[in-house]
C-alpha cells in the first residue's frame, strides 16, 4: 500500500526538478568546465562531451516539464553507459570502490521520472494540455 498524502505530487516534482537540476549542472560542469572539471571544458565530439550535451539536456527536460519520460529514457541508458564504460570497466563491478555510486543513482532516478512523467509544474502541460510521451 503506498504512501499517500496531499503533497505527493508537489513532492514529486520537487524531486523533478531537483534530479534536473543536478543532472544539468554535470552537463555545465563538462561543457565548460566549470566546478572543478579535471581537465577543463570536455573536448568538442568527444565522448565526454557527448556526455555532458546529454546531461544538460535531459536536465533542462525535467527543470521544465517538457518530454520528461523521453528524456529519462536516454537519462537510464546514458547512466547504464556510464557506468560500465566509466566505471566498472575501469575498477571493477563494486560502486563503492569504482565511484560509480552516482550513474547508479541517477539511473534509478531516471526509472522513477520514466515511470512518473512530468506531473504538474510542466511546460509541456502548460502548452499542450498533456505530455507527449
Amino acid at each position: 500500500m503506498a504512501l499517500k498524502t496531499k503533497h505527493a505530487d508537489t513532492l514529486y516534482v520537487i524531486f523533478r526538478i531537483g534530479v534536473g537540476a543536478l543532472f544539468f549542472m554535470l552537463g555545465v560542469q563538462k561543457l565548460f568546465g566549470l566546478w572543478g572539471m579535471p581537465g577543463g571544458a570536455a573536448q568538442f565530439s568527444s565522448l565526454i562531451w557527448f556526455a555532458g550535451a546529454g546531461e544538460f539536456l535531459i536536465g533542462l527536460a525535467l527543470i521544465f516539464g517538457v518530454l520528461v519520460r523521453l528524456a529519462s529514457f536516454f537519462g537510464v541508458i546514458e547512466m547504464i553507459v556510464a557506468y560500465i564504460i566509466g566505471h566498472a570497466l575501469v575498477g571493477g563491478w563494486n560502486p563503492a570502490v569504482n565511484m560509480g555510486m552516482p550513474a547508479l543513482v541517477f539511473g534509478l532516478a531516471f526509472l522513477v521520472t520514466l515511470a512518473y512523467g512530468a506531473k504538474k509544474a510542466s511546460l509541456e502541460h502548460k502548452l499542450f494540455r498533456k505530455e507527449h510521451f
